[in-house]
Parts: C-alpha cells; structure tokens; sequence
C-alpha cells in the first residue's frame, strides 16, 4: 500500500472535525521552521540601516530594564540563599519587550539573518549580513552604555537600587576571559534555542521568552548587550577601567555569543535539515513565490 493510500484510509476512518483538531495541532517541521526564520531574516537584511540603527538603539535601552529589574528584585527581596531563583526573573523584562516588540538585538540577528545566507550562499547575502551585524550590534552597546549613563546619572535619588545595580554588575563583570567567554557561548546558545522553538510557540511565546532568559540569567550567562549595561556601570562607577571593560568583558562575551548562536546552534540546526531543505527546494520555492 502506497503512503497516498495509507493516508487516504485513515482519513476515511475519521471525521472532518477530528482531521481539523490533528492538522491545528500538528506542530511545525524543522524544514518549516528553518523557513520561518529565513524569511525573518531577509526581511531584516532588506531593512534600511537608519530602521537598523533606530531600532538597535531603543533594544539597547530597553535590555537595560532586564538589569534593573534585577536590581529592584535584589532590594527589596531578603539577603537568603532563595533570593537568585526570584530576582533574575528580572532579567526577562527587557527581553520580552525587545522580542516580542520586534526590535533589533544583535544576539538574534546571528540565528535568523544568518538563514538566508546559508540557503542562499552568495557574496552579497553574506555582505548584508555583515553590514547588518555590524550596524545592530553598535547601535545595541551604545543604547546599552546609555542606559547606564542614565542609571548613574539617577544613582542620588534612589541610591540602594544603584547600590543594587553596582552588585549586580560587579558580579557579571567579575569572571576571567576564558570564562566570560564560555558563558558567552551558553548564552548564544539559548537564544538560538529561543529564536528556534518560536514559530511552534504560539501563543506560549511570553512564556518561552520568560524561560529561557531565566536560565540565562540563572546560569550567570554572558549576554553582550544586556552585560553592556552592567560594564558601563561599574565603569562609572570608578571599579573598572573602560579598556578592561571591553575587552576583559565585552569582547569575550561577543565571541561566545556568536560562537553559541551561529556555531554551535545554527549551523548544526542547518546542517541536520540540510538534505531534506535539498529534497524539498521545488515545493519551498514555488512557496516563496505564492508568498
């Protein structure tokens, strides 16, 4: 028997509202969710660089709210063994605005740019996206070490949440390169995790975002943008150098980030699926078109 046949069989055996219930239930293949994101991705390749730029900007900002969310949670809640599994829930407050507002964060942008470049393998993909990282990620760090500007400029009318920041970020600053780095790699990990489970998400997407920011949180990841926040603050604070900031701090960060969504996650995501997308292109393609 044919597979055609087999499924016609078992479609006669059930009722058209019982074939609806499977199909609304039926989750996305990973051939479908790589083109999901691929097409996230050129559309954010065909962006304008001011839309970029914009955009990046108020993302930086907005993940410094993940910081001081933080910090408010740390200065009002006991100093007891419990406290960290309450207040980095906090971190997740700028993210789900980021995300769920559609800014641009560079992090993101190295699981679903990176998509139509490796479906399309052609220089110029390739060159967009460089010119996308490269204009995202700045406006990001200096949205980020603004809203540190902001917070230390604000540090005399509510000092213990300042105090709380200070903490905070001395924390997040307070590991050696090799080891920034590593947890910069989780980080970038979870994120591509992040960006790929959501189109079968639905509408558990806040929840999603809340989860899996936590655990970066919780796990003391390295995340380049929102720990761009907490390095402009211990700077202005006077407990570190600018120079040692960045590059003890930021640049190690940076790399395991890329390292963890591109390397480890989105090519290997890629590579698993790399046959079928080869067997499905006729079917993907004419898709595209209707689209």
């Amino acid at each position: 028997m044919s597979k055609e046949e087999s499924q016609e069989k078992h479609e006669d055996v059930l009722t058209d509202n019982e074939i609806d219930v499977i199909e609304r239930n039926a989750s996305i293949r990973a051939v479908a969710i790589f083109e999901v994101i691929r097409r996230e991705g050129e559309q954010e390749l065909d962006r304008p660089p001011s839309a970029l730029a914009l955009s990046g900007l108020i993302a930086g900002l907005a993940l410094g709210l993940s910081v001081l969310s933080e910090a408010l949670f740390r200065q009002y809640l006991p100093d007891a063994g419990w406290r960290p599994l309450v207040e980095n829930l906090g971190y997740s407050v700028g993210f789900l605005i980021v995300i769920l507002g559609r800014m641009q964060l560079f992090t993101e942008n190295t699981i679903t740019a990176v998509c139509p470049v490796l479906d399309a393998r052609k220089l110029r993909f390739l060159m967009r996206l460089l010119r996308l990282w490269a204009i995202v990620l700045a406006a990001n760090l200096v949205g980020a070490s603004l809203f540190g500007l902001i917070l230390h400029a604000t540090r005399g009318y509510q000092p213990e949440t300042w105090q709380a920041v200070v903490d905070l970020s001395n924390h997040a600053l307070g590991f050696g390169w090799m080891e920034t780095m590593l947890r910069g790699i989780g980080a970038g990990w979870l994120i591509a995790v992040l960006v790929w489970t959501m189109p079968n998400a639905e509408k558990a997407k806040f929840y999603v975002i809340i989860l899996i920011t936590y655990l970066i949180a919780l796990a003391d990841f390295s995340h380049v943008v929102a720990g761009t926040v907490e390095a402009a603050v211990v700077v202005l604070a006077g407990d570190v150098s600018a120079v040692d900031a960045v590059t003890g701090f930021v640049v190690p960060s940076l790399i395991g980030n890329l390292l963890g969504g591109t390397v480890f996650f989105t090519l290997l995501a890629w590579a698993q699926i790399r046959t079928e997308l080869l067997d499905e292109r006729d079917l993907l393609t004419a898709w595209r078109d209707r689209a």
